[in-house]
């Protein structure tokens, strides 16, 4: 990739984002004046500079790891930023004059030696870490064969740190320069020298205490065999960018629920860190020969795929194994009627609208291959058309751009700030909910600029009606009810961090050897609270930007008096409520048009590119008199989710135990 090519993604990544490039700038700068200050010569400013450098190096591996490695890919990688400083320190003590030529070339010598010892202990450990990367990562299977050592020490495991010996010869050099005494940067030369090969002694140690793990084979035959042991029925599968973890998340509460014995194999180990919180094993396959290569117990009956990926293939090739789409949202949009699908052995629907899709689209699959079980996740939505706060409440929840280039698949950037302004002006006062996709403005920066326009405007808005005094504020019960939410939010960031482990893959695997039920619990119950005390921590007139997983989408559903969306699954999702939702339709389709390519939207009020609508709808809704709409969504809410009865996680388990049924008995030859 060309250097210009890099800088234009660095760029991109920094959008919106303050302490990034300031990180960023601060790490050049550092370098650059450190030259500066070397060659004037002045051994204080060095001094300044090069810590500053040290600081900037922490930082940017947080703030800014985007830049740090484009520059690596420009070739500016940490070593050679190590060896800028080095020549900076050596260029310095030429111009002092301070040291004989002997001690400038110790000095130098040292420098040198240190990288050497750098390669050397980043070498050993690159090894222990690739021997404890284990060719596939669990959770819930004990590993107690495998003799799994501890884990090896920071240092070791963050290898890179050792560029940084070259601090105590750069230090005791510079004291050297202001004392006029040597022994300062004598004392800075024996330093690393000592450091650095007791550090390779130790990971050489680990090397060895390691070794057995380098059995590739032997690690899957183990695994294998616990796996056996356990004998699950079902597998829900997935692989897919760390931004599509939703995909998966959002089945982790119906999948668990299942009265079977029950896995989730997964393909990224990025990922797993991001998973939510659930009480099946998992299994992680990084590699596709491993995958390939793992026996998959005779037990496994059923496989249930939320996504459609290229690493689906090696799940699929199983004989045995009913393979099901069951997607991760039910809406007129492509993909949920892709001609993908019909590599599946069934597909699963909500309602008979899902079904009428795909015979509709012509996308392969058949109509005996299709069953409709509902959408189980829709639980926690309310139906009882009741909100918690006196003021009327807008959902605006776009989606978000899409692979496929179709400028009117989001409202955000065609018609959103119209939208929200509209809102935002709108008499009498209305209280907004902005809730974006989570991948909103990955490919377009059109959407990204316009999300960020809306968070700006929906900002300023909230400082307007503060001001106003019209509200009646309790700044004492708001700052209680923040300080409560931080208090709850980082005791749900601990619960993460404790759950994933040292972040050290084989000490995580013999960790979480066992369910953390008591852990479970208890972080249900905190991100209830945490949910609860989000709505409590500002004044119910403040509109409010919702991102991140909490609260939930349906949560928000719950305090929304109407949904403005686009095409998408949100739809049938919020039509689970009974209330009233607005459909905006970007390219200006004709109504009659519009509902017939869109059957979701044949119980929608629908809103165009100029907005004109919205005060009249909004009027409408909000108004005394009967909703002219409700009767359509009742029986469009029957089209898309099903019958109310028995209730969707009754059919998904049905359509488990179905399914599974078929496929023992294909097994022992009987007719399925």
């Amino acid at each position: 990739m060309s250097p210009s090519r890099i800088f234009q993604q660095v760029v991109r990544r920094f959008e919106g984002d303050t302490a990034g490039p300031a990180v960023a700038a601060g790490l050049a700068l550092s370098y650059v004046l450190l030259v500066v200050a070397a060659v004037w010569p002045s051994a204080p400013l060095v001094a300044v500079f090069a810590l500053a450098g040290y600081a900037a190096e922490a930082f940017v591996g947080r703030r800014a790891a985007y830049f740090s490695n484009a520059l690596s890919q420009v070739g500016l990688g940490v070593a050679l930023r190590a060896m800028v400083r080095e020549a900076a320190l050596l260029l310095l003590l030429v111009r002092e004059d301070t040291l004989s030529a002997g001690w400038l070339a110790a000095v130098a010598a040292t420098l040198v030696l240190l990288h050497v010892v750098r390669a050397v202990h980043s070498s050993l450990a690159v090894l222990v870490t690739e021997r404890r990367k284990l060719p596939v990562i669990t959770r819930g299977f004990d590993l107690g064969r495998l003799r799994l050592p501890a884990p090896p020490p920071f240092f070791v495991r963050e290898h890179r740190g050792l560029v940084y010996l070259d601090a105590p010869v750069l230090a005791g050099a510079l004291l050297t320069v202001a004392a006029g005494a040597s022994w300062p940067v004598l004392t800075g030369m024996v330093l690393p020298l000592v450091a650095g090969p007791a550090a390779i002694a130790v990971t050489a140690w680990h090397v060895r205490l390691n070794r057995h793990l380098a059995d590739r084979e032997q690690v899957l035959h183990l695994v294998a065999e616990e796996v056996a042991a356990y004998a699950p029925e079902v597998v829900l599968y997935f692989s897919g960018a760390d931004d599509c973890m939703y995909q998966i998340n959002m089945w982790l509460e119906t999948f668990d629920r299942l009265d079977r014995k029950k896995m989730i194999i997964m393909r990224e180990r990025l990922n797993i860190p991001l998973l939510g919180r659930t009480s099946s094993p998992i299994l992680c396959f990084p590699g596709g020969t491993e995958m390939m290569n793992f026996t998959m117990p005779s037990s496994t009956r059923v496989a249930l795929f939320p996504a459609n990926a290229g690493k689906n293939i090696h799940m699929l090739r199983l004989p045995d194994v009913g393979c099901v789409f069951i997607g991760h949202g039910d809406s007129d949009k492509a993909a949920s009627f892709s001609p993908f699908s019909k590599v599946y052995d069934e597909v699963w629907v909500a309602g008979p609208a899902g079904r009428e899709r795909y015979l509709r689209s012509d996308a392969g699959v058949r109509d005996d291959e299709i069953v409709e079980v509902g959408r189980p996740q829709l639980a926690p939505i309310s139906v009882s058309g009741v909100t918690p706060d006196p003021m009327f409440t807008v959902l605006y929840a776009p989606t978000w751009e899409g692979w496929t280039g179709d400028r009117f698949h989001t409202s955000v950037a065609t018609m959103g700030v119209k939208l929200v302004r509209t809102l935002l002006d709108h008499a009498p006062h209305v209280r907004l909910l902005y809730k974006p996709h989570p991948m909103a403005g990955k490919t377009d920066p059109a959407v990204r600029r316009a999300h960020q326009k809306i968070v700006k405007m929906i900002a300023e808005a909230n400082a307007a009606r503060d001001a106003s005094g019209q509200w009646p504020a309790d700044p004492a019960h708001d700052a209680a009810a923040r300080a409560r939410l931080s208090e709850l939010t980082d005791r749900l960031s601990r619960l993460g961090r404790d759950s994933a482990g040292s972040q050290d893959e084989a000490e995580e695997s013999r960790l979480a050897a066992q369910a953390d039920v008591a852990g479970d619990a208890l972080w249900r119950d905190t991100e209830a609270e945490c949910a609860q005390a989000y709505w409590e921590s500002e004044g119910f007139w403040r509109h409010r930007v919702v991102t991140g997983t909490l609260p939930h989408l349906y949560e928000c559903f719950n305090r929304a008096d109407v949904l403005i969306t686009d095409i998408s699954s949100v739809v049938a999702d919020f039509i689970a409520s009974g209330k009233p939702y607005v459909v905006t339709n970007g390219a200006d389709l004709t109504e009659e048009d519009f509902r017939r390519v869109n059957p979701s939207a044949s119980a929608a009020y629908l809103v165009g590119r100029d907005c004109a609508a919205l005060p009249e709808i909004l009027t409408a809704i909000g108004g005394t008199g009967p909703d002219p709409m409700a009767e359509r969504r009742n029986a469009l809410k029957h089209h898309l989710l099903g019958a109310d009865s028995p209730d969707a996680m009754a059919r998904f388990a049905q359509a488990v135990d179905a399914l599974a049924a078929k496929r023992s008995r294909e097994a022992v030859g009987e007719p399925a």
